[in-house]
């Protein structure tokens, strides 16, 4: 679901800068992070490719989120790092990182595309046939109609590329509006 994720992301990013503009030069970074943010909740799986993004530091990572989420959670993927509090933390850290090297609207802008994208992330997982019971916690009523899941690099996932595709150009070109 990788490049699901990232386009998920990225939409996203593209729909956050459409309803509240940023910065004209933080349109780039908006996306670009919120894209990136969406692999996030799969810091608690060793064969993601948030996990084998920089070596050592995202396997221990990958191990302290699964063993937090087997703990608080009760699974190891798919809990803890797929829930609202997980993605409000990473666009904390995002945005308390950020400020360090560039303080002011950067900062902000960062933290709220990170965490936006690590929830959008949360949420692609939610509708896919294996499902994410926290993506919507603490509100778990909240679920994806099982008859409208998708099979992982099955025909529903292309069906939700070409939507997500067709989404962004629209917000790109802005067509969206008439």
């Amino acid at each position: 679901m990788g490049r699901t994720h990232a386009l998920s992301g990225a939409v996203l990013g593209l729909a956050v800068c459409t309803v509240v503009p940023p910065p004209p030069i933080l349109v780039p970074v908006v996306v670009v992070v919120c894209a990136l943010a969406a692999f996030a909740p799969d810091l608690d799986h060793p064969s993601s490719t948030a996990t084998r993004a920089l070596g050592p530091i995202t396997w221990l990572l990958c191990r302290v989120i699964r063993w937090l989420s087997k703990r608080l959670t009760g699974i190891s993927h798919r809990g803890l790092s797929h829930s609202p509090p997980f993605a409000a933390l990473v666009g904390l850290l995002a945005w308390w990182g950020t400020g360090f090297l560039v303080p002011g609207d950067t900062a902000v802008w960062t933290g709220v595309a990170a965490g936006a994208g690590c929830w959008i992330g949360a949420i692609g997982d939610e509708l896919t046939s294996a499902g994410n019971r926290f993506a919507f916690w603490p509100l778990a009523w909240i679920r994806w109609p099982d008859f409208l899941r998708f099979r992982t690099g099955g025909p529903g996932e292309h069906i939700v590329v070409g939507l997500l595709t067709l989404t962004g150009v629209a917000l790109v070109t802005g067509s969206w509006a008439w």
